[in-house]
């Protein structure tokens, strides 16, 4: 046998025998099997939460009109002699806004009025020789006819010289004159437009299946695209949906005494439905449950984690009003992505207060971090031993080495969620649906009018460029 074959076979064997050496023979200083976690080793932050009453409400976009709106026209033909009204400017009822030329019919009526005279001689004659006999009964009706037919053309023109001066129905705002001095105007010729813009009349188009709650003379908040915010009544309730959208038309009512808002004009109508008690969180706190529904998780007094389904009431730019929830909760606000509903967990209370945002009477306004007092210091976050031993028991997923002070941290870019983006698209006056998280046709549609609205790419498909410029337009849209 070759040499060079030889040492390979002893080599092998050698090998083959120190691997089943350490199989078969376990050393003493072997580490042990890890012991079962016990339960309570999670480690959550939860933060003290209270229901507060927010009214919930319908969020309709719709367009403002005038109270009355007319178009002028000419009665009769005639040239224009005389204009006192400009283009924009206030009008009493019964003031004078074009004035047709008279010289024509006042020559007309003259004439007229001579053949009235002669047509009443003729007639008296007529009577006094039929009285005699000298003249038939048939002649005496004829001169008659003839001085009523004459008095009827007397009357028509004084008519048509009344209908000379064209004056306004009622007062208003005369938005445009169609005419000019000197102009020929026929009959049934438009002269003017008057438009009365108090009070203002909102238009919205209410869903059918919201119109059951919606009543005449119930309130409603009006938000003016111009940022002027007013408060209405309904003044009308369509008894009859449009065919094609299967909406009813519904008039809100807003005084406009200083005549500053202009019609015309988009508006947001805020139609309040009921009030019902809610909680103020951020829309990252929010998770599926076993069964798909959307809700948070919370932990009672024994610490164990609780699922609760919620509906969101309302959606702002730092945040969202959920109801479904106790009136007093402990809501989980870090680790919730690594328990479960039934689960007992440690729980380090956040030192953050709850926000408490003043309350409105239509309108809920957006929730902010209370800032420290003057002359005091934030509360620090506690660093006892409940901090080492979350350090210490947390998942290894928790735990995220943090970047060294000489190193600058990578930008990457951050995925957005579904849910996040029907939030802001619904804050920013878009209509996504429900925020499920799901991307069905609703909420493709209303992100691509989105990119379309502000300029980016139209892909229907969210991105944090999107977000940002939502978020923006949400929290110009309320004020801030």
């Amino acid at each position: 046998m070759n040499r060079s074959v030889l040492i390979s076979i002893v080599l092998v064997v050698a090998l083959v025998g120190w691997i089943a050496s350490g199989m078969l023979f376990e050393t003493e200083d072997a580490a042990p099997p890890e012991p079962p976690r016990a339960a309570g080793d999670v480690l959550v932050e939860a933060r003290r939460l209270s229901a507060q009453p927010v009214t919930r409400s319908l969020l309709i976009q719709g367009e403002v009109r005038p109270v009355r709106e007319v178009v002028l026209r000419s009665e009769a033909d005639g040239t224009v002699a005389e204009i006192p009204v400009e283009e924009g400017g206030r009008i009493e009822e019964g003031a004078l806004v074009v004035r047709l030329a008279l010289e024509e019919l006042v020559a007309r009526r003259e004439e007229v009025r001579a053949q009235v005279a002669q047509r009443e001689a003729d007639y008296e004659a007529a009577t006094r020789l039929g009285e005699r006999g000298y003249t038939p009964e048939q002649r005496v009706r004829e001169a008659f006819t003839q001085l009523q037919a004459a008095r009827a053309a007397l009357a028509r023109i004084e008519q048509e010289i009344e209908n000379t001066t064209i004056e306004a129905p009622f007062s208003g705002i005369v938005n445009e004159v169609a005419v000019e001095v000197g102009e020929f105007v026929s009959a049934n010729g438009t002269v003017a437009t008057l438009i009365d813009n108090d009070p203002l009349v909102v238009t919205v188009n209410v869903p059918q299946q919201s119109i059951d709650q919606v009543s005449v003379g119930a309130p409603a908040n009006v938000t003016f695209v111009t940022g002027r915010e007013a408060q209405g009544r309904i003044t009308y309730v369509s008894a009859n949906a449009q065919r094609e959208t299967r909406t009813f038309r519904v008039d809100v009512e807003v005084p406009n005494p200083d005549g500053r808002t202009p019609s015309g004009i988009s508006a947001e109508a805020r139609i309040p439905i009921e009030t019902v008690p809610a909680h103020f969180l951020s829309p990252a706190l929010l998770s599926l449950g076993t069964d798909g529904a959307l809700g948070v998780k919370t932990v009672d007094a024994d610490n164990v984690v609780r699922f609760y389904p919620v509906e969101i009431v309302r959606a702002q730019a730092d945040g969202i009003w959920v109801s479904g929830l106790p009136s007093q909760i402990r809501l989980v606000t870090t680790g919730q992505g690594f328990v479960r509903a039934g689960e007992r967990v440690t729980v380090a209370e956040s030192s953050n207060a709850q926000p408490a945002p003043p309350a409105l009477p239509q309108t809920v306004p957006t929730a902010r971090e209370p800032a420290p007092a003057a002359g005091s210091t934030a509360p620090a976050p506690p660093e006892s031993a409940d901090r080492s031993q979350a350090a210490q028991t947390a998942p290894p997923a928790v735990v995220a080495a943090a970047p060294s002070p000489e190193e600058p941290t990578p930008t990457l870019p951050v995925p957005v969620s579904i849910a996040e983006i029907q939030l802001a698209l619904a804050a920013a006056g878009f209509d996504p649906g429900p925020a499920d998280g799901v991307p069905g046709p609703q909420t493709v549609d209303a992100i691509r009018s989105a990119q379309a609205r502000f300029g980016l790419p139209v892909t229907g498909e969210p991105d944090p460029e999107l977000l940002q410029r939502l978020r923006a337009r949400a929290t110009a849209g309320s004020g801030q």
